[in-house]
């Protein structure tokens, strides 16, 4: 028999949104501490104030749009323990900081992050409060991205890591430009998305972004509010406008300018389009104007995109092609330009 385990009752809380590898970690090292682990998990309504605070705080909107629900979070929760250990637990729906830890006179200790010490300490002033002891305080290291920062829903929320701590974008490839390959050009000829009738869909607190001309002018000529956009001017690889007023804009965007060979995509274009995600505001409208060809350029917006944002380009012969950026999307990109031929500026 292995030894027995230092304390009788743990608790943990959090909201567990993308159930990633540091929830794994956090939850382990409650079990093997713990005779009888409590995890409390925020409830929706909760998870709805921590919404609106984020969505005060610039830069942050589209982030905040893509938590999961409370039914998904418990599911991944429950799954990770009923897998991996035969300890028992308890799973508590929590709407504060508190949760069970000013009720339940068996817990002696509380695990928590650095980001959330302050929760645990004023927890333990409310315990005083009520006669009851103070609950040890266990600080769990963070598990790190593969970049060397900390894993946490929030980057994976803003579309920069999975849930392995995997970075969707190589950072090699900012240093490099990235060529097609023969062999993937059909590929990209299939529709990424699903094709959509603008005039049929809620664009309503959405974080859009279109990417080609005609699909651009599209968007404008209903007064659409994209965010942004990435034209060339050309449409089937010929010169078809001259200026951004034949393509519906009103000539007050902020225009970014920048070089993109034929049959690829430069590292410039993911340094930009990461900087321009990380500082996006989804009332302005940007514009992404590209010396070259910005034919494959779906393809670093998908990548840099916060989860849930509606990537719009045009596929030849069927119509518009809408993107919802998510986990999935991303993985599969990420593998594809994994096999584009890169050569260095």
């Amino acid at each position: 028999m292995g030894s027995p385990k230092k304390f009788k009752t743990a608790v943990v809380g959090g909201t567990f949104d993308h159930f990633h590898k540091g929830h794994r970690k956090f939850l382990e090292h409650g079990l093997s501490i713990s005779q009888k682990l409590i995890i409390g998990i925020t409830s929706d309504e909760y998870v709805k104030n921590l919404k609106a605070q984020i969505s005060n705080i610039k830069n942050t909107y589209q982030s905040s749009k893509s938590f999961e629900v409370f039914s998904t979070r418990k599911k991944s929760v429950e799954e990770f323990i009923k897998k991996n250990t035969s300890g028992k637990y308890k799973i508590v729906k929590i709407d504060d900081i508190f949760g069970t830890t000013l009720s339940d006179v068996f817990i002696e200790v509380i695990i928590v992050s650095k980001e959330t010490l302050r929760n645990a300490k004023i927890i333990n002033i409310k315990r005083k409060e009520r006669k009851l002891p103070p609950l040890e305080i266990i600080i769990q290291d963070p598990v790190l991205a593969k970049d060397g920062k900390p894993i946490s829903s929030s980057r994976i929320r803003k579309g920069e890591i999975d849930r392995e701590g995997k970075l969707y974008i190589d950072p090699e490839w900012l240093s490099k430009i990235l060529y097609l390959p023969q062999g993937l050009r059909k590929k990209l000829k299939i529709p990424w998305g699903k094709i959509i009738k603008i005039e049929n869909l809620d664009f309503k607190n959405n974080l859009l972004v279109s990417v080609g001309d005609e699909t651009t002018r599209a968007f404008n000529r209903m007064s659409i509010g994209l965010c942004l956009s990435v034209i060339d001017f050309k449409v089937a690889r010929k010169i078809k406008f001259k200026d951004l007023k034949e393509l519906g804009f009103l000539g007050s965007e902020k225009v970014y300018k920048i070089k993109n060979p034929a049959g690829s995509v430069s590292g410039k274009l993911f340094k930009l389009a990461t900087d321009l995600f990380e500082n996006i505001d989804y009332k302005d409208h940007r514009i992404i104007q590209i010396d070259g060809e910005e034919d494959l350029s779906v393809l670093p917006l998908i990548l840099t995109s916060p989860l849930g944002t509606n990537i719009f380009y045009g596929q030849p012969g069927k119509g518009i092609v809408r993107i919802i950026a998510d986990e999935q999307i991303k993985a599969k990109i990420r593998s594809m330009l994994n096999q584009f031929i890169t050569r260095g500026y």
